[in-house]
């Protein structure tokens, strides 16, 4: 949502905040306003920096939780879940089976399956289907058809999503293997056979690669991976960039789509409120905009989530702490991401990060799920329209 198309949200709840009993008073309000203007980012336009303090100002002024009605939906756009599993045979089982029932009940259009392969550290050169640390597993092909037969019957789209997780527990974005024509191949024999199982269901995309940012200086061998991918999958190609990644890839225009899994911090603090955190997006859609203008491409947010916890949408990458439940804020942060990014046609769509194959999730859950918790009825209230 650029700040044009947000000025009408922000001043229809600037009116409504005003007529509230209890508001803090216009001159507390004022300074603010201005305060908060006089600091806002460089890279904001005037007007995005004055939509971006309005909502500050109104979530100042006691209007945290305004408005309250469904996010729109942009048919146009991808309405995409992230399915995930790390084990042989989990997308197999009939929780899967159950999982895959709610996706679709929610409205999502597209399912992006995870494939997940292992190495022992970031200077590896080959891959495996185990995680020696954790005992995590590849899934195995028949596993995986099965899901994409039955999310297809569900009239859903179908994208492979594969990554490379490491045994040592660092981010698959540190891989800078000692010998990259060594992990090239290593990394090739690894997605090519699912890109060829991709071809083989009728699969919309092929995601060939995710956070992989120490590789992306090896401009020439990703090109080969891409030629190579072509030759197999007749659908669109996607690499998903890291969310500090995405200015630095080389290789944007041999690619049908730019992806960028979207962790960018949208509050600065706990418990924001919606107006806030629609003015926490303005910085970031200007940067993405950017993206798109230079590498003329759209933009799809191949992830993006929120953990129901309080805090969440300070540092969105963060996971495992011990935060508390909240929640309430976790459906504020959907909803968010779902109006700021639904009138934007160089917007192609989102992939919810995520929902687990095993039926995880629930009220007293605090991971990014939103299955069972309010985030998924902000979901279905947007995409299905109740």
């Amino acid at each position: 949502m650029t700040a044009r198309k947000f000025m009408p949200i922000a001043l229809s709840g600037l009116i409504r905040c005003t007529k509230k009993p209890g508001a803090s008073s216009f001159k507390n309000s004022y300074l603010v306003l201005m305060k908060f203007f006089s600091c806002c980012p460089k890279n904001l336009s005037s007007a995005g920096c004055i939509c971006a303090s309005l909502c500050v100002w109104l979530a100042m002024a006691g209007c945290e939780r305004l408005p309250t009605a469904p996010a729109p939906s942009n048919p146009a756009q991808i309405h995409g879940i992230t399915f995930a599993d790390w084990t042989a045979n989990g997308y197999s089982r009939n929780s899967a089976d159950r999982a895959l029932d709610a996706v679709a009940a929610v409205g999502a259009t597209h399912l992006a399956i995870i494939i997940t392969a292992y190495q022992a550290n970031p200077r590896a050169n080959e891959m495996r289907l185990v995680n020696a640390r954790t005992g995590a597993r590849t899934p195995t092909v028949t596993a995986v058809q099965h899901a994409l037969n039955h999310a297809k019957s569900l009239g859903l789209q179908l994208v492979i999503k594969p990554h490379v997780d490491l045994d040592d527990g660092s981010w698959r974005g540190n891989i800078a293997p000692s010998d990259p024509n060594v992990w090239f191949k290593s990394y090739r024999d690894f997605i090519l056979p699912w890109a060829e199982l991709a071809a083989t269901v009728g699969a919309v995309q092929f995601i060939i690669g995710t956070e992989l940012a120490g590789t992306i200086q090896h401009e020439q061998l990703w090109r080969e991976a891409i030629k190579l991918t072509r030759t197999i999958f007749p659908g669109k190609i996607v690499y998903a960039a890291s969310w500090d990644e995405a200015f630095k890839v080389p290789f944007w225009r041999e690619l049908d789509f730019v992806g960028v899994d979207f962790y960018f911090p949208v509050t600065t603090r706990h418990d924001p409120g919606r107006f806030e955190i629609l003015a926490g997006w303005q910085p970031w859609l200007e940067r993405l905009r950017l993206l798109h203008q230079q590498t003329g491409r759209q933009i799809i947010l191949t992830e993006i989530g929120y953990r129901s916890v309080d805090g969440a949408g300070m540092r969105p990458y963060e996971f495992g702490d011990e935060a508390a439940l909240d929640l309430q804020e976790q459906a504020d942060l959907y909803w968010a991401a779902l109006q700021a990014t639904a009138d934007e046609s160089w917007i192609a769509g989102l992939y919810w990060w995520n929902w687990l194959a095993n039926g995880a999730g629930g009220e007293n859950n605090t991971d990014y799920t939103p299955s069972g918790k309010p985030a998924e009825m902000e979901l279905q209230k947007s995409w299905r329209g109740r």
